[in-house]
């Protein structure tokens, strides 16, 4: 028993629902495996270890001191270092004996707002929760605080007790004042405009032009907005922008960063940068634009020398930076200075890893890695502004990945909040029979706590600047992720769940102060303790046109979550050509995905049958003639993706977007989960830059088919609104 009540505390889940809604239970092996490498000291190393060692971890001595610090302990302490409330229901807690005699003084202070102070008893207070321990019943006491002058935030608390001789020390921590739903803009339903947004994702590195340095950057990022805003488009949603691993440039995946706290500096605009004019000259010469030219006629991304050659072309700026700017302290200068000081703790943490990575590669100067960081902050935040001056209602939409690895900054400097002997990935299903491993460093939920969910909370907060809208990828991670041991001998993993409820309204306040929509990328086994608090939570869901099925049907449009961002597809899925093409099927035999033939078949006939639903549906919604099924292979692509187009656009869904390469028509995918090195994942060009899209008839058509349902869309749910509004009166 005392075994399984520390299982709880430290948050390792007994079962599931898996993907095809059978419940499984989680072997008691693997369910102790996991505790084992909570209960490994972090940095531990794996391989110099005699894992006969890991049974006395869990000793009962060790499990009864281990409950005594996280069931016991908690209680013992008056005033926790962190808590938290909804703005609209302020209290404060705190623990004390049974019938506490004494008084006892709370103190609520901070920047702008005016200090309150309340005294009270504990016959004063509500009891929300008790314990006993030593034959002492121990009490958590809410003291309710009536219309007191505070405001959103993090505000400082203090407890003191009058006339307790025994408690003569003040206690100090810190109260969270959270709103009650995440940030909405325009979009709540009282200020619904006669139009739904729509937008366009994009995988800013794949972009091309004839000036970039071989990889999509932030000039492109503006060149697309420009040309989205014109065609009426409220949003670009782009791939994490986060900080990858210089050392390992052939290892690109975006949704791999070493901190997500910081930006990648190869999407630098290197002709933006104000240091540009004094080495253009030196810029503009045949060796370089050779390098150049070389890399931007490729169809694949060359990272590695894409990296060599921006990073020589940053060094030079950064040169000037200094001559001109840091000797002489100038206006430039100090913003750069500002921009250190805001986050200078993070910043170093993430400059010294660099340092450490690249020091076969580039300088060792401190300041070069924060020159970059500066750069691409400033460029990243010029973007948005630009969106929102051409008229975009959202701007940008930045993506949150789930977890960092274990080498880079993020983690490495900050071991006390992570489980490094663990991995984040997904259990087992009929799609990855062997589960999937991410290779991740995942947060420990205990330590998370013990540290005031202050990385948490900064990690939000980074990722909420300079855009209008933050996509959390897996966000299911908010209540549970599944972990597996990186020593396999420990088991095949388990789930391990979060304190959801203070994550969740962590999210809620920073989107409030930061303006930011939230939306939740919840596809895969999504447990439904946290669909209702999402939807409760003004978090946007994120549907996807494949995966929005009922058995043998596609939904129809007005089936979709209205509260949602519906995407036709993602990253993780074929391109709409390949799709209906079956080239993906194929592509996935090609890759051993699919392991013989007769597989393949059966996957080809299935596709088939999926492609005869979509038929049904478009013709259902009068996008198309009636077709017989046997001839839906005539169909001219180019009308099936007008009205595949249309009809999702046309959705009850408030937020819409499209891939840029589906609005192209690629036939190309950007990632094939499942694989590495097999397929060039993450590097893949578009076929278009922006520049010809303009000149395209064809995207033409395809904009403005999507920009004409959004607005049907609109004006539908205008409609319903009226329509209920009058019912009520």
């Amino acid at each position: 028993m005392e075994l399984e009540k520390l299982l709880y505390l430290q948050g390792v889940g007994a079962e599931f629902i898996d993907c095809v809604g059978k419940l499984v239970y989680i072997p008691a092996k693997d369910r102790q495996g996991i505790l084992t490498t909570m209960l490994i000291p972090t940095s531990f190393n794996q391989h110099q270890c005699d894992p006969s060692e890991y049974p006395y971890l869990l000793t009962e001595q060790n499990i009864a001191q281990r409950i005594e610090q996280l069931d016991v302990n908690p209680w013992l302490v008056p005033l926790h270092r962190f808590q938290w409330c909804e703005i609209d229901n302020l209290h404060i807690d705190v623990q004390l004996p049974d019938n506490y005699p004494f008084a006892f003084k709370a103190t609520i202070y901070g920047e702008g707002i005016d200090t309150l102070t309340v005294t009270a008893r504990c016959q004063d207070c509500d009891i929300v929760g008790e314990y006993y321990y030593g034959g002492q019943r121990y009490c958590q006491y809410r003291l309710v605080l009536d219309k007191p002058n505070l405001h959103l935030g993090y505000h400082h608390i203090s407890l003191a007790f009058i006339g307790d001789s025994t408690r003569v020390s003040t206690l100090y921590g810190q109260i969270m004042l959270a709103p009650p739903t995440a940030y909405q803009g325009r979009l709540a339903a009282h200020s619904q405009a006669q139009k739904q947004p729509w937008g366009l994702n994009a995988q800013l590195y794949a972009m091309r032009s004839g000036q970039q340095w071989g990889i999509g950057d932030f000039g492109n990022l503006a060149e697309l907005i420009d040309y989205a805003a014109q065609a009426g488009a409220d949003f670009i949603l782009l791939n994490p922008l986060h900080a990858l691993d210089i050392s390992q440039p052939e290892n690109p995946s975006p949704y791999s960063p070493t901190d997500r706290r910081r930006l990648n500096p190869l999407y630098i605009q290197i002709e933006a940068v104000f240091e540009y004019k004094a080495v253009q000259k030196e810029l503009t010469t045949e060796p370089w634009q050779q390098k150049k030219q070389t890399l931007n006629q490729a169809q694949l991304i060359n990272y590695e020398e894409v990296q060599l050659l921006k990073y020589a072309a940053f060094e030079k700026l950064y040169q000037i930076f200094c001559q001109q700017h840091k000797k002489y302290e100038t206006t430039r200068y100090h913003a750069y200075l500002n921009f250190v000081e805001q986050d200078e703790i993070a910043l170093m943490q993430f400059v010294h890893k660099e340092i450490e990575l690249g020091s076969k590669f580039f300088t060792q100067e401190v300041g070069f890695y924060l020159y970059l960081q500066f750069i691409a902050s400033e460029q990243l935040e010029a973007c948005q502004l630009n969106a929102k001056q051409c008229g975009m209602s959202i701007g940008l939409i930045r993506d949150l990945a789930v977890g960092a690895v274990s080498h880079g900054a993020e983690v490495s400097a900050n071991l006390a909040l992570f489980c490094d002997n663990a991995s984040i990935g997904a259990p087992p299903d009929p799609f990855a029979e062997q589960g999937q491993n991410w290779g991740l460093t995942p947060f420990d939920p205990v330590k998370l706590k013990q540290h005031d969910f202050s990385h948490f909370i900064q990690l939000v907060r980074s990722n909420m600047q300079h855009c209008g809208a933050l996509r959390i990828d897996h966000v299911m991670g908010l209540l549970r992720l599944w972990w597996w041991p990186l020593n396999r001998e420990l088991g095949e993993g388990s789930y391990v769940y979060y304190p959801v409820e203070t994550l969740l309204a962590i999210v809620c306040l920073e989107s409030q102060r930061a303006r930011c929509l939230v939306i939740g990328e919840d596809l895969g086994i999504v447990p439904p303790e946290i669909v209702s608090r999402l939807a409760q939570a003004g978090v946007f869901s994120n549907e996807l046109f494949y995966f929005c099925k009922d058995y043998d049907r596609f939904k129809s449009p007005k089936e979709y979550k209205h509260q949602s961002l519906m995407m036709l597809a993602n990253h993780d899925v074929p391109t709409i050509k390949a799709w209906w093409t079956g080239d993906d099927l194929k592509l996935r035999r090609q890759l051993q995905l699919i392991d013989n033939d007769e597989r393949l078949l059966h996957v080809l006939h299935t596709r088939q049958l999926e492609k005869q639903q979509l038929i049904h549906l478009l013709v259902e919604q009068g996008a198309i003639e009636p077709v017989a099924d046997d001839n839906i292979d005539q169909i001219d692509f180019e009308v099936l993706l007008l009205a595949w187009i249309s009809v999702a656009a046309r959705g009850n869904a408030q937020l819409f977007s499209v891939q840029l390469s589906d609005l192209v028509a690629d036939e190309h995918g950007v990632n094939i989960p499942g694989t590495w090195k097999e397929f060039p994942n993450w590097q893949r060009r578009l076929p278009l830059s922006i520049q010809e899209m303009s000149h395209s008839v064809k995207v033409q058509q395809r904009l403005n088919a999507i920009k004409q349902s959004r607005q049907a869309s609109g004006q539908q749910f205008a409609a319903n609104m009226s329509s209920s509004n009058n019912s009520e009166q």
